[in-house]
């Protein structure tokens, strides 16, 4: 890069903020080829892949222990569990989760995004192995937390990956695609354990754990070809690569030089100069407020992971075979041919977000979906109260409609809205502690259901109700709609005349400033488009190489 002139901005506190770089000669800056030379659309697919077959893992890991819970091989070399320590074997991964999603918040900034997708790689795969060579309860334990350690890794890390390289408009299906993958993971993990149910022997559970290992190297494969995030790379002064990359999202042939690119990074520069203002990223911004709202943006963040798990999803994600051979009265084949049943419904509906979310927006399938979800169990543990078998399988239809109704707003949502509403000063913290308070609440579902279950029977899920209905509330009344606005845009969400807590006005309207942005005709961030562009930018020659350069100052 050669050396020109320096520029700087002086903050609204007098600090000197370097916003850019010193002069960049742009037709000539170094070019790589991701993924085979994929550019525009075919990147930005790659980049979903990517990001889906992590979720799909996610998904896989979750399920496959779900279909074992009821199998008399894998309790016998365990020693027929307690409820208790049942719950404990199963659980004890999700803290492992919480662990993981910590430590990205303490190094996630530094390593970057594809390095801490690299490191629960890694960590899963070690995990899987000491389950699958597990003869004890001790080595599963431990097995189960090194792998939940490198998901925690994974989930706090790839939405974030992805949202930051995915245009606007397609941020959310994006993300539905991850909570797809979510659902699919757990049909094959059900199919598979339905298969191995056939079979006699140790292999009957250890093959289905060992099995993860293959998503993990695909994941790693399939991340290694793809670019950094273009974010990232800017507050770390890699800004070369950084323009190089969002040249390359933009569409196929797009030069560094052309004026659309040259805008996509003055907007992120200039995000990153008002979010700097300040100098280093402090703990204690967490809970200050600010013009920006950054407390309340994470409690945003955070409250969107934790009413996701405590909406209940793992009762049945975990539990459903379990209660369905200890609580329904069915044998283990049916029980696994239902909760297989389960998880395809599951899958299936998740479709809808990935065709339409964008267009339903955030709130209103949170909103309606946290409804649904609480009348679901509400008519299963009144059919539940005085149970005869009749009455149990009549159940069965209402667990079936909360996967359908969960799946179509609270699975990718609460996942995509952490790094979409976060400043990107923030946005690694938020994810990290969004994806904590995801894992530690699941951890606490996941381990009181079956002592829950065993002790108060309908009334767990008359606990869920309530709380679903809560929920329906709280999104009503704080959360703003993200769908349409580019990730710099969002801060106007907290600004000027959207400096107010509630997010509806009296009569319960949607205020205008809160409102979706999806149906404008421009969009400011990735406008994917495979044509060259034949237009150039603004610029200056240098009087001693004659080269022409560009300023690329806010």
């Amino acid at each position: 890069m050669e050396s020109g002139m320096e520029h700087t901005a002086v903050t609204e506190k007098g600090h000197h903020h370097r916003e850019t770089y010193d002069l960049v000669d742009l037709d000539n800056v170094p070019r790589r080829r991701f993924f085979f030379g994929a550019e525009g659309r075919a990147l930005t697919t790659n980049v979903a892949i990517a990001g889906s077959i992590g979720f799909l893992l996610f998904g896989y890991d979750q399920g496959v222990l779900g279909g074992l819970n009821a199998a008399d091989e894998f309790l016998s070399t365990f020693g027929y569990p307690s409820a208790a320590l049942l719950g404990t074997i199963n659980a004890i991964y999700e803290i492992g989760c919480f662990c993981g999603a910590i430590s990205v918040f303490l190094i996630g900034e530094k390593l970057g995004r594809k390095k801490c997708i690299y490191t629960g790689a890694i960590l899963q795969f070690i995990g899987a192995a000491l389950q699958a060579a597990s003869y004890g309860v001790p080595q599963m334990i431990v097995g189960r937390i090194v792998c939940g350690w490198g998901n925690g890794f994974n989930t706090a890390t790839t939405p974030l990956w992805v949202s930051e390289l995915i245009h606007a408009k397609a941020r959310g299906r994006a993300v539905a695609i991850e909570g797809n993958l979510i659902a699919f993971g757990i049909v094959i993990a059900y199919y598979y354990n339905i298969g191995m149910s056939y079979t006699t022997g140790p292999a009957q559970w250890r093959a289905p754990i060992a099995s993860q290992g293959a998503i993990i190297i695909a994941q790693v494969f399939w991340t290694y070809f793809l670019p950094e995030s273009p974010r990232w790379l800017t507050k770390h002064g890699r800004h070369e690569e950084a323009i190089d990359i969002l040249a390359q999202l933009r569409g196929k042939g797009v030069q560094p030089s052309e004026p659309a690119v040259i805008a996509q990074k003055k907007s992120i520069d200039g995000a990153l100069a008002l979010e700097e203002a300040d100098g280093p990223w402090k703990f204690v911004e967490i809970f200050k407020n600010g013009p920006l709202k950054i407390r309340r943006r994470f409690l945003l963040a955070i409250g969107g992971q934790a009413m996701q798990q405590l909406s209940g999803i793992n009762v049945l994600v975990y539990y459903a075979p379990h209660t369905l051979v200890f609580d329904v009265g069915l044998d283990n084949e049916t029980a696994l041919q239902v909760g297989a049943g389960l998880a395809d419904t599951y899958w299936v509906f998740s479709f809808i977000t990935v065709f339409f979310l964008d267009q339903m927006g955030r709130r209103k399938p949170l909103i309606w979906g946290a409804i649904g979800c609480g009348l679901c169990f509400l008519c299963a543990g009144v059919l539940q109260k005085d149970i005869t078998p009749a009455r149990a399988k009549a159940s069965l239809l209402f667990f079936f409609g909360y996967e359908a109704i969960f799946a179509c707003g609270w699975l990718p949502i609460p996942w995509l809205y952490p790094p979409e509403i976060m400043p990107l000063r923030h946005r690694t913290h938020s994810a990290a502690l969004a994806t904590a308070s995801d894992w530690i609440f699941n951890y606490m579902i996941v381990q009181i259901t079956p002592v829950a279950i065993s002790n108060i029977r309908w009334k767990t899920y008359m606990i869920f109700f309530t709380l679903n209905i809560f929920f329906a509330a709280v999104v009503y009344l704080f959360y703003p709609e993200t769908s349409g606005r580019t990730l710099e845009e969002i801060d106007t969400l907290f600004m000027g005349e959207c400096d107010r807590l509630f997010v509806v006005d009296r009569k319960g309207a949607l205020l205008p400033g809160f409102r979706s942005k999806m149906g404008r005709a421009d969009d400011a961030e990735f406008m994917v488009d495979d044509r060259s562009s034949n237009s150039s930018g603004s610029g200056s020659r240098d009087e001693k190489t004659g080269t022409k350069q560009r300023n690329l100052d806010v």
